[in-house]
């Protein structure tokens, strides 16, 4: 007849290990148990883990997305992304969107800048004639500025999309990158030095 040393309790001849406590027979059972105890906590974690785990690795189900994703896309309406910016200052969620939406703003006014600029230069170059027509006269630019004037507009249409997709992601608490604009990095190291005082 066999007992625990741990506990007291009576054990069968064979056990290694007390049913009672859980307390190791002899060395190697100790051993054992202690290998088996990790196996046991992760083989119980494990479906937790799975059953937390969102769907769509994009889409991020938790409090600070469920609460602010309602004024995250005004991140993507031109200078409104100084209202969640400073608003919800301490929302990751925000603070992405925001990044996003100020990049996207500074992007579409460097270009138009620049549109402005060359269209000026080209005017020079390729002046345009007043017409009269009926005792009224008015200004035709050239062929070369019209040209020009439309592929700068057309170039203005890819901000507009870009804008529309930010939109949509932060409304449907989605994190995604936007095309082309998301590489360029120095928006975000701004205001992680000034606005959000991280030493990114």
């Amino acid at each position: 007849m066999a007992f625990c040393q741990n506990c007291g309790q009576q054990m069968p001849e064979n056990a290694n290990v007390c049913p009672y406590c859980g307390t190791a027979v002899n060395a190697q059972a100790a051993q054992q148990a202690a290998q088996a105890a990790p196996q046991q906590v992760n083989a119980q974690q494990a479906p937790q883990q799975n059953y937390a785990a969102p769907v769509n690795p994009t889409v991020m189900p938790d409090q600070d997305v469920q609460q602010n994703r309602g004024l995250a896309w005004l991140s993507y309406v031109g200078l409104l992304f100084l209202i969640p910016m400073f608003v919800k200052k301490e929302s990751p969620y925000c603070q992405y969107h925001v990044k996003q939406g100020a990049t996207l703003f500074a992007t579409e006014l460097a270009y138009t800048i620049t549109t402005k600029i060359l269209l000026v230069i080209i005017n020079a170059i390729f002046p345009g004639h007043w017409e009269t027509l009926f005792y009224y006269s008015y200004y035709t630019n050239s062929t070369v500025y019209t040209v020009f004037d439309t592929i700068f507009w057309l170039g203005s249409i890819f901000f507009f999309v870009l804008a529309i997709i930010g939109i949509v992601n932060a409304a449907k608490g989605n994190k995604k990158d936007l095309p082309l604009i998301s590489k360029i990095p120095w928006i975000n190291t701004l205001l992680d030095k000034t606005v959000y005082k991280k030493n990114a």
